[in-house]
C-alpha cells in the first residue's frame, strides 16, 4: 500500500472497516503520522453518532461494522 493510500484510510480505520492486513499497515503508519492521528480522533465523533443511530434501529435493520457496534 502506498503512503497516499494510507492517508486516505483514516476514515475506514476509524470506522473499523479495514481488513486485518490493512489495519496492521495503517497502525504502523499511524504511529508516525500526526496528521492521520488527528483525522482518526476527529472521526470519533462520526463513529459515536453512527453507533447511536445503529442502536436506535430495529433489530435486523443494520449490521454496523467495526468500532461502531
Amino acid at each position: 500500500m502506498r503512503a497516499i493510500e494510507l492517508h486516505r484510510d483514516a476514515g475506514a480505520y476509524a470506522l473499523g472497516v479495514l481488513g486485518a492486513a490493512d489495519t496492521c499497515r495503517f497502525e504502523e503508519h499511524l504511529a508516525g503520522c500526526s496528521a492521520c492521528a488527528v483525522q482518526v480522533r476527529e472521526f470519533d465523533v462520526v463513529v459515536a453518532h453512527l453507533a447511536a443511530y445503529a442502536r436506535r434501529l430495529p433489530p435486523g435493520r443494520c449490521s454496523p461494522p467495526g468500532r461502531w457496534r
